[in-house]
């Protein structure tokens, strides 16, 4: 039975096969379909039975880049997880791929434990900027906000476990859902409050008058 389904595309065949490698180390039950260009994974991911759990995809196909694209992927398949991997390292690239709403943006120069860390991460519900060189690039992208962030119930709870320092596990106890959902809740919490870190999420829902003042377990 596989317990997860991943898209993985990318038009670079020994990227896209070391990357099949990987995942299927991390994630041996799943299920993966490897793709070469953006347009085949959109086609997979909608024949599926059910949206995928993640994707996988690099940021240009044929030299151009799908950052474009990549707001439309996220509001038709706003529960999958995606993580784009490119040789990129440009400050504009990497704001736009987050802004998007993508949960990840991994550099092809990272080694195979910085990815399988990366991707672990994402699957956990964090939001992950990996770049090669941090001391010779820019800050981390900054995700602005929405104007007037508005949580569900059901997120405010999600926010309020996470300032308790609660991990996704024990979130998805408390509140009887899964950790798949627990997932699926914390990257739209990190999206509609502009940030990248359960910190940071925690300090904007103070600020909001989301969370109680006294709520400050998150470090």
């Amino acid at each position: 039975m596989h317990d997860e389904f991943i898209i993985l595309a990318d038009d670079h065949p020994i990227f896209r096969d070391g990357m099949f490698a990987l995942v299927r180390e991390l994630l041996p039950h799943s299920r993966i379909a490897s793709v070469d260009t953006f347009a085949s994974a959109i086609e997979v991911a909608r024949a599926g039975p059910s949206p995928p759990s993640m994707f996988i995809v690099d940021l240009f196909f044929g030299g151009e880049s799908i950052a474009s694209n990549l707001g439309k992927l996220r509001e038709e398949f706003l529960f999958s997880s995606i993580v784009v991997v490119s040789m990129a390292s440009d400050k504009a690239s990497i704001d736009a791929v987050m802004n998007a709403g993508a949960n990840g943006f991994v550099n092809k120069a990272a080694s195979p434990n910085e990815i399988r860390d990366l991707l672990k991460a994402v699957r956990n519900g964090d939001v992950v900027v990996n770049m090669p060189f941090p001391a010779r690039t820019m800050e981390a992208p900054t995700i602005s906000p929405s104007p007037s962030p508005n949580l569900s119930q059901r997120q405010i709870d999600v926010l309020h476990l996470i300032a308790d320092g609660r991990t996704n596990k024990e979130i998805a106890i408390l509140l009887g859902i899964s950790p798949f959902t627990v997932r699926i809740h914390v990257s739209a919490i990190f999206r509609t409050l502009g940030t990248t870190t359960r910190a940071g999420a925690v300090a904007r829902g103070i600020a909001l008058g989301l969370v109680p003042t006294s709520q400050t377990s998150t470090e």
